[in-house]
């Protein structure tokens, strides 16, 4: 197949087979676990209920989605509308970001704030080679055979953040029938028959100063960083369209409320407003988007009042009217089909310049809080190791670049195809 002739929907599809082969016993046991839960309902629902959280729900999500992705791509019309343009570096990079904001947990299989014995896993360099030693449990138990069957597939298919009878080691020796390792700080000797297993393990990424995987906070970081994005870019159209159609109803007091208004927030960087706020009323998940969406909404408004007040003069729009329509369907019916190129367009720049802003607020310490991993908290952290762990720095600053570069060039390829007079 010649490199030209290769569609996106042919990279969705290679990925997806990638993800089924890698995670088949997974995707089997995520299956499983979730016929468990469907049975728990009708047997004991406090159980089930006291079990259930959002890892539960985002596992079965990933499952859906898996069975979503070929079934789709199998709709010719949908394939052939959203998924035949030709390949490139920055459709391949998004596919990527969206496979890892979609299914985080399929491609990495460790939790993002899992430490592992911080003392012998901590600033690992890239592709290093640690030792997982598993020891054997208890296998008593006294639950129900589906109560412990639902137990142990959840355990094996939800990530954790603390794991018990496991411990990581850089290396050990083995001495007389017990193992010699280095756990926080102490030498320990363990009998050869209390371990169930040893195996090794690849760090991609490396790891950072309490030996957590810089690989799987990168991909988490990519649900949090889209989840953001997409959220404030949402609100600001919100705003921007609504606000933009009421500025050119021809109300000449509203009109110039609208547009002092808009010139106001465009006076000053909106970085110092979302900083001013966020500092002044706290910083969290909710707050960071609420902030992004109500500060980034002026170019859109820009865009749809003098596009509509453009369209009001058209024949068609004033035929439209005397139909009889409502500002809703005029709306929906004669403004959004025109305006939607150009809001597309600043859509993408828009959504790219919400990652870049809400990296910013994390480097500084105001973005989405300690619980989620994120890109800019990540550099700032790598600051303090910058000689002796480059990658804290390298890799979560290179990720940033090459999502806010595939963003930017696929808003200049939109803009393109429906302006081809564009050189």
């Amino acid at each position: 197949m010649k490199p030209n002739k290769i569609k996106i929907w042919h990279f969705v599809l290679s990925i997806w087979t990638v993800i089924v082969i890698v995670r088949f016993t997974l995707l089997v046991k995520t299956a499983e676990l979730m016929w468990y839960v469907f049975l728990l309902l009708f047997d004991d629902y406090d159980f089930l209920l006291s079990h259930l959280n959002f890892q539960m729900f985002d596992a079965g999500l990933s499952l859906l989605i898996m069975l979503m992705i070929p079934l789709l791509l199998s709709f010719s019309k949908i394939r052939n509308k959203y998924f035949n343009s030709g390949i490139n570096f920055s459709k391949c990079f998004i596919v990527l970001l969206m496979y890892s904001f979609l299914l985080p947990s399929l491609i990495t299989r460790v939790h993002p704030d899992l430490q592992k014995n911080i003392s012998e896993i901590k600033l690992l360099h890239p592709f290093s080679i640690i030792y997982e030693i598993r020891l054997k449990s208890d296998g008593d138990s006294e639950l129900k055979p589906i109560k412990e069957k639902f137990l142990t597939l959840k355990d094996e298919v939800i990530l954790k953040e603390f794991i018990e009878g496991k411990i990581f080691v850089k290396n050990y020796t083995l001495e007389e029938h017990e193992y010699k390792i280095n756990h926080n700080n102490k030498i320990i000797l363990i009998p050869s028959d209390s371990i169930e297993l040893i195996k090794s393990d690849i760090i991609l990424f490396g790891t950072d100063e309490f030996g957590r995987d810089i690989f799987s906070r990168l991909i988490f970081g990519a649900r949090i960083s889209v989840f953001i994005g997409f959220m404030a870019v949402t609100i600001s159209l919100i705003l921007g369209l609504t606000l933009g159609y009421f500025a050119s109803t021809g109300n000449p007091f509203i009109s110039m409320t609208l547009n002092r208004l808009n010139d106001l927030f465009l006076s000053f960087p909106a970085i110092f407003l979302v900083i001013l706020v966020l500092a002044l009323f706290g910083n969290n998940l909710v707050s960071v988007i609420i902030v992004l969406g109500f500060s980034g909404w002026m170019s859109l408004y820009k865009i749809v009042s003098s596009e509509v007040a453009a369209i009001k003069q058209k024949d068609f729009f004033i035929a439209s009217e005397k139909l009889g329509l409502n500002n809703y369907e005029l709306l929906l019916k004669e403004i959004l089909p025109v305006i939607m190129v150009p809001l597309t367009v600043n859509l993408v720049f828009q959504f790219s310049n919400v990652i870049l802003v809400e990296s910013a607020l994390s480097f500084l310490g105001l973005g989405s809080g300690s619980q989620y991993p994120s890109w800019g908290a990540m550099i700032e952290k790598g600051q303090e190791y910058i000689y002796e762990a480059w990658w804290l720095i390298f890799i979560p600053g290179a990720v940033l670049v090459l999502t806010l570069l595939s963003f930017h060039n696929i808003a200049k390829e939109v803009n393109k195809f429906f302006n081809p007079k564009i050189t």
